[in-house]
């Protein structure tokens, strides 16, 4: 996987704000009032659907050359943006999830009795079922 990418975002001015869309990323759009505040949304829009294809073992679609690009009013610009993809990715595995356990009710009695963590007890078991320090690591 590459750790970075930089796709090019049309951005078009509209009577109140900024619109912006990644020509290789159909369906993908983003608005603003200042292009700042857009750009950071765009960043965290291409990370994310650049790890949703990831995911998927789909290929990113080759970034397209500013003359591929057909802007629709001479005011519309093209900007680049570039995304570093290791903290998105880290952020993602990170990511708490939701699992059912199934356990009997005096065990889950006495567990809410004592004030446990039912999560915590959960995480620190599988860690340790699993050879896995506190930090992660095998």
């Amino acid at each position: 996987m590459k750790t970075h990418y930089v796709y090019p975002i049309v951005v078009e001015r509209t009577e109140s704000n900024l619109s912006m869309y990644f020509p290789d990323f159909p369906g993908t759009a983003i608005t603003a009032v200042e292009l700042i505040e857009g750009l950071g949304r765009a960043k965290e829009m291409l990370a994310f659907r650049a790890q949703e294809l990831e995911e998927a073992g789909h290929p990113l679609p080759t970034p397209s050359e500013p003359d591929q690009i057909e802007l629709e009013d001479e005011s519309d610009k093209i900007v680049f943006v570039e995304v570093y993809m290791p903290p998105y990715r880290d952020a993602a595995a990170n990511k708490a999830v939701t699992k059912n356990c199934t356990l009997p009710k005096w065990l889950r009695d006495a567990a809410d009795d004592a004030g446990l963590n039912f999560s915590q007890v959960l995480q620190n078991g599988l860690k340790d079922a699993l050879g896995i320090d506190k930090q992660g690591r095998f």
